[in-house]
């Protein structure tokens, strides 16, 4: 009985392991299929040509400057230095960069962008395998195989790709950290997972306040508090991540950061439904139809200006976008901004546009996907209930709960800055983790009532 157990174990095993390898062959198709058949029209414009702004005037003048004309306009100007966009994308831009921007430039990016996109493909299927079991991780792995999200963001240069990476390997690190026993190892994974927080602050700041936020909560919750030495070293990784861009700006612009861009950001986000006035013919760019723009985004106190008479206009409008709209753009499936359905920049050519494999992969995930956000945020807040504790592991239950509470706080960032729909990519992954959680949970529930009636029946018949 023991040879049969262990051969069904070792068989079931090898029927994981294939399908782990069948996963992660079919994403490595649709992702460098994706940069390998992905034609942007004019792909150095908007975010992208920011970000290749950057990268040429560090390689060229050794100036970290948003300055455009210097490559655009071939300026013989060196740029002046700025913060207002953080230099970890741009500098994975430089390290790919020929001294000649080149249709080559572009295509190497989107190949190495294709493997990292794969990379982050593996490491949500096995955060999932851990938090939530084998089978359901490989669920997991199939619906963020499938998403095309995570396959289109390889043809541009944009962020979306490297930032999902980044945030995968942080959160696989407090995992880590939480399943290690006490002791050194467990207080390496903390100080890496604050790192790699850092290093993802560092490519897009969504996260800026995430380990403030962190702290705090360990000070005034209770149950965080058996948690301070681990938090204690993830701010001490944050920190040590970061000081390297705040020491550079103190130095260089005297203040740690630019706060043009989020004053952009609460801006842009402040026009329900993304339009001026409800008018059609301005969404997506309701700022450049609003005359008072350019007072509202000088200051800071211009900004709060602008909120508090947007609010004092129409308050139940503005409650309601804040509310409740601002999530439902967050998980948009179309692009606010974009080209339309799942593209950001007009395309000349693309697998997602002709072939039968990719428009498959994209008709299932669109099938479900309302479902599996739904499912997301709702998994989102079964996560904190009393009773996830007794249908899960103790380390599960403590990893599904800080990943719920992330994507808790990330919401929260959109909610009060600008949802746009393309942010939210790097967090599918992590939302259709907890949309498999909630499978699960419901599944072990379900067994767990028939299992304590039949056990109450059981009784009953004794009595």
């Amino acid at each position: 009985m023991n040879a049969g157990a262990s051969g069904r174990h070792s068989l079931g095993r090898l029927l994981q392991l294939l399908c782990l390898v069948l996963i992660l062959s079919v994403g490595l198709l649709l992702r460098l299929g994706t940069a390998w058949g992905t034609q942007v029209d004019a792909p150095v414009r908007n975010d992208a040509r920011d970000y290749v702004a950057y990268a040429w005037n560090v390689q060229t003048y050794g100036v970290y400057s948003l300055d455009a004309s210097t490559f655009m306009d071939r300026s013989p100007a060196a740029p002046r230095p700025d913060a207002i966009r953080p230099p970890g994308y741009p500098l994975l831009l430089q390290a790919l960069m020929p001294k000649q921007l080149s249709p080559a430039f572009i295509a190497r990016v989107c190949y190495v962008q294709g493997w990292i996109a794969e990379a982050t493909l593996l490491c949500s299927v096995l955060l999932a395998m851990e938090l939530v079991g084998a089978w359901p991780g490989l669920l997991l792995g199939a619906l963020v195989v499938l998403s095309p999200h995570q396959s289109v963001y390889v043809g541009y240069l944009l962020t979306e790709t490297f930032y999902g990476f980044a945030l995968m390997l942080a959160l696989a690190a407090a995992v880590l950290a939480l399943k290690s026993a006490r002791g050194w190892p467990r207080w390496s994974y903390a100080c890496a997972c604050g790192m790699l927080f850092g290093l993802s602050c560092l490519i897009r700041p969504t996260l800026n306040q995430w380990v403030p936020v962190l702290v705090l909560l360990m000070l005034v919750w209770r149950p965080l508090r058996q948690y301070r030495r681990e938090i204690a070293l993830l701010a001490f990784g944050f920190v040590l991540a970061m000081s390297p861009w705040w020491i550079r700006n103190e130095i260089t612009l005297h203040r740690l950061s630019d706060a043009e861009k989020m004053i952009d950001t609460l801006h842009d986000g402040s026009y329900p439904g993304f339009m001026y006035e409800g008018r059609r013919e301005t969404f997506g760019y309701p700022n450049r139809f609003d005359p008072n723009t350019a007072l509202a985004t000088a200051s800071w106190p211009g900004i709060y200006h602008d909120l508090a008479s947007k609010f004092a206009k129409a308050p139940l409008a503005m409650l309601h976008w804040y509310l409740i709209g601002k999530v439902v753009y967050f998980f948009n499936w179309s692009a606010d901004q974009g080209w339309g359905d799942i593209f950001v920049y007009p395309l000349l050519r693309s697998p997602w546009l002709w072939n039968p494999m990719f428009l498959g992969a994209r008709a299932v995930i669109r099938a479900i996907y309302a479902p599996l956000i739904i499912g997301g945020v709702l998994g989102m807040l079964f996560a904190f209930l009393p009773r996830t504790a007794a249908l899960f592991a103790p380390r599960q239950t403590q990893g599904i709960r800080f990943l719920a509470l992330l994507q808790l706080f990330a919401i929260g960032v959109h909610v009060v800055g600008a949802p746009f729909s393309r942010y939210s990519v790097p967090f599918r992954p992590l939302t259709f983790l907890l949309a498999v959680f909630l499978f699960v949970w419901l599944y072990r529930y379900f067994l767990q009532v028939l299992r304590e009636r039949e056990a109450a029946r059981v009784v009953t018949a004794n009595d």
